[in-house]
């Protein structure tokens, strides 16, 4: 089964399967023997009509015959396909329509498209433009002009845990792209449509889809900047650029939440307490810890990451009943001073391994796991509190930039809700990288740092529970991530 990508708009069509790719007129005419012709040039004057143009309508006024939309869209859904050197069924067809379009519109393709593909998903170009250019992951808004055969529509994309979503659209029905240059009442127009979409509000990046002529895109890089402001940067954008998907990466693992283990520390007290016993002291350590147990009445699970941010946690309710190893329950109150507040005198802190990088190892803490691979170490306090800091290595592609690593990042937030959205250009422990915090069931928190060095990507996890405060474990945390060297 194949998939296959459409970016459909009232003149153009783009189509990308498997091996190949086509573009060409969504436009439909009557033959000699009455079947319909995919792909005339679109005329003024012509009996030739684009489909896409009429998705509202229920007839296309081809005389002498005035098909039905649906056969219209059918034969043009058939010619990609036959243009992509596919039979059908597809397994899915993506398809990128127009910001403005709604439901009706969008029903109406996907009646059509039913027939060869089992699978119909859209996306607004507004959203797909964003998407797929990397110039706008630092972008907090961006502005899309999407110019249609004879309407424009402007819309603001802001990126979210959940891909590029759009924020708000302003349409205009009687604004053509065409008309700008040739009445002078065209370019207020834009500027007036681009106010109202701001709203006072201020955008970094404005993309122009639908336009290709210097004159044109000149006008509308003034107006945008007057708008915008002086700083706003303008890019025009393709139907190409909208099939683009990132090369296949270096098959590195991005997410270090995915690698976390059950660890020791993890398990219930009571396991931990009989394991830990010698036999000729049971009774006394037995005693000892049903004293933690009731100390420790809230149980709560974790797994969690390390970010530079001070979000405030989220606390879960707490199991009354201690739950197997697998769910590595935590106890929510057997945690007290953090460990490098001890005022004994200790060593100097000793440096770790780990493949390409060297580290210190915080006061209080000590080295419990690391793995066979030399990617990853587990670190944990002397003094038993149910803390957890790790490091993971992961060797990356000379040219994998934050860039890349962020939309591995995003790619798995939006499969994983227990994923807070992912911050970029994070300032921790003087070192600046992406972070991300993460609060799965159970009521604890993972925040993670990660610095991208000499082709090698370092994520730092900082762990702890929801009645531990932040503070108690965030020194540790710096001290860990500021003393990281890697070497080249």
């Amino acid at each position: 089964m194949t998939q296959v990508e459409l970016v459909l708009t009232d003149t153009r069509i783009w189509a990308r399967g498997p091996s190949t790719h086509w573009d060409g007129v969504p436009s439909v005419v009557l033959g000699g023997n009455g079947s319909l012709v995919v792909g005339e040039p679109l005329t003024p004057l012509g009996q030739v009509s684009s489909a896409v143009q009429f998705v509202a309508a229920e007839r296309i006024a081809l005389l002498p015959r005035v098909p039905e939309l649906a056969e219209a869209l059918s034969a043009l859904f058939a010619t990609v396909l036959d243009n992509l050197g596919l039979g059908s069924p597809c397994e899915r067809f993506t398809i990128v329509c127009p910001t403005e379009w709604g439901g009706h519109r969008r029903e109406t393709i996907a009646t059509a498209a039913r027939r060869f593909a089992g699978d119909i998903v859209f996306e607004p170009i507004a959203a797909r433009s964003v998407a797929t250019d990397e110039a706008t992951l630092r972008a907090r808004r961006v502005v899309v002009l999407e110019f249609g055969a004879l309407t424009t529509t402007a819309a603001t994309v802001v990126r979210t845990h959940d891909g590029a979503q759009v924020e708000s659209c302003e349409y205009e029905p009687d604004l053509a792209l065409d008309d700008l240059g040739a009445d002078p009442g065209a370019a207020e127009g834009l500027a007036a449509m681009l106010e109202r979409l701001l709203d006072g509000g201020r955008a970094d990046l404005v993309q122009v889809f639908g336009a290709s002529d210097p004159a044109k895109l000149d006008l509308i890089d003034q107006v945008a900047h007057q708008v915008c402001g002086a700083d706003v940067e303008v890019r025009p954008v393709s139907g190409v650029d909208l099939l683009h998907r990132p090369e296949p990466r270096s098959g590195y693992i991005p997410d270090p939440v995915r690698a976390m283990p059950d660890t020791e520390w993890l398990q219930p007290l009571r396991q931990r307490a009989a394991a830990r016993a010698p036999e000729r002291n049971t009774v006394v350590y037995a005693a000892a810890a049903a004293a933690v147990v009731v100390l420790a009445a809230a149980a709560v699970g974790a797994v969690v990451a390390f970010s530079g941010s001070d979000d405030s946690q989220e606390s879960a309710a707490a199991p009354t009943t201690s739950a197997p190893a697998t769910s590595a329950p935590i106890s929510a109150r057997s945690t007290s001073a953090a460990p490098r507040t001890s005022t004994a005198p200790s060593a100097p802190a000793a440096t770790e391994t780990l493949g390409r990088i060297t580290f210190r190892i915080p006061d209080g803490w000590r080295v419990t796991s690391s793995s066979t691979q030399s990617s990853r170490v587990d670190l944990a306090p002397e003094d038993g509190s149910r803390l957890r800091l790790t490091i993971i290595q992961t060797a990356v592609a000379p040219d994998a930039g934050y860039a890349r690593i962020a939309a591995d990042l995003e790619a798995q937030m939006r499969e994983k809700p227990s994923l807070g959205a992912l911050r970029r250009d994070v300032v921790f422990a003087g070192r600046s990288g992406l972070s991300y915090i993460e609060r799965p069931e159970g009521g604890s928190t993972v925040r993670w740092h990660v610095l991208l060095e000499h082709a090698t990507q370092v994520s730092v996890g900082c762990q702890y529970v929801a009645d531990i405060d932040w503070a108690t474990l965030e020194p540790s945390c710096e001290e860990l991530a500021a003393s990281i060297d890697v070497q080249p």
